[in-house]
């Protein structure tokens, strides 16, 4: 029989070409949206980071939309090996914070240097809270280091307890950014405005006032206990505001962030009871150094390599969670 002037044998060859055209066409508009791995892959060299806003876990690829039926899975970096990465990136801000630490000894031994003996200023904190005695100052130093170590317990509890996104080097690094542009703001400041100390050895009369007296003693004098001058603001309140900064951004448990705010606070009463700094320098550091850390994030994102990615030599668009649900 023959339909429309066709035998069944021709018409059987229309419908398979038909049916190959079709599918040429589909593989077309697949090429089309798929760009060559290869050249994905060199062009992710050209721009080797990426913003820290998706998870770096175990990715699957859409094969059934985009046309991929199966991609060899590249071994995934260890957590050390990523740190080891991170280091590579920020080493030059590391050590510019190391360097920026002499920087600021010095600038408190001139800030001693040119600093006079004189009554303390009237200060509602010393009229509301009572004064410790010098054998109890001590306390707000204690309070410090400990804020000090949980924070550094913290910033290197990945190595042990890895969590997605969480790494030492990349808080460190935050840490290290805005701690040295809050020392440079605090540097210009007590060195602008010198203020009578208000601590026991900064007094008239003290036996204990022992200022730098020569280039030496300038610049080889390393002692962030005894200074007098450096004021405006609390250098101890800078470190331990960004050691609740860094727990309120990167812990998830909303009541040891409230916990540590609280040990700010009730650092900064200790340092004004023992006479080490006026209010005005802790409340200064309460709302500048935030300030500061907020504008640094802004600029200044945190960032990972796209090596994190365990399949980074294709478009994000083919790229799901395993954790996704149609």
């Amino acid at each position: 029989m023959s339909i429309w002037g066709l035998d069944e044998n021709d018409a059987k060859v229309g419908m398979e070409t038909g049916q190959n055209s079709s599918r040429s066409k589909k593989m077309k508009m697949v090429s089309k949206e798929l760009p060559t791995l290869s050249s994905h892959a060199h062009r992710s060299h050209n721009k080797p980071l990426i913003k820290t806003t998706q998870s770096c876990s175990r990715i699957d690829i859409l094969g059934k939309r985009s046309g991929i039926e199966k991609v060899t899975e590249k071994p995934l970096l260890t957590h050390f090996q990523k740190e080891r990465i991170l280091f590579r990136m920020n080493y030059k801000l590391l050590l510019l914070t190391l360097i920026w630490q002499y920087v600021h000894s010095v600038a408190t031994n001139v800030a001693y240097y040119l600093h006079v003996q004189r009554p303390p200023l009237t200060d509602l904190g010393f009229d509301l809270l009572p004064a410790l005695s010098k054998n109890f100052q001590i306390v707000s130093e204690i309070m410090f280091f400990i804020c000090v170590f949980l924070t550094v317990g913290f910033l290197i509890s990945p190595f042990f307890y890895p969590r997605r996104n969480l790494y030492f080097v990349l808080m460190f690094t935050r840490f290290a950014g805005t701690l040295v542009l809050a020392q440079t703001l605090r540097i210009v400041c007590f060195l602008v405005t010198t203020l009578p100390g208000p601590n026991y050895h900064c007094r008239p009369n003290s036996p204990d006032y022992a200022p730098p007296k020569t280039l030496m003693d300038i610049f080889g004098r390393q002692d962030a206990f005894f200074g007098c001058g450096d004021l405006v603001f609390s250098s101890h309140t800078i470190f331990v505001v960004l050691c609740a900064l860094v727990w309120h951004k990167y812990c998830p448990f909303k009541w040891v962030r409230r916990v540590v705010w609280l040990l700010v606070f009730f650092f900064g009463l200790l340092v004004v009871a023992a006479r080490k700094h006026y209010s005005l320098d802790i409340m200064v550091a309460w709302y500048t150094v935030p300030l500061i850390w907020i504008a640094y994030d802004h600029y200044f994102p945190d960032k990972l390599p796209i090596d994190f990615d365990p399949y980074p030599e294709l478009p994000q668009r083919f790229r799901i969670d395993r954790n996704f649900k149609a």
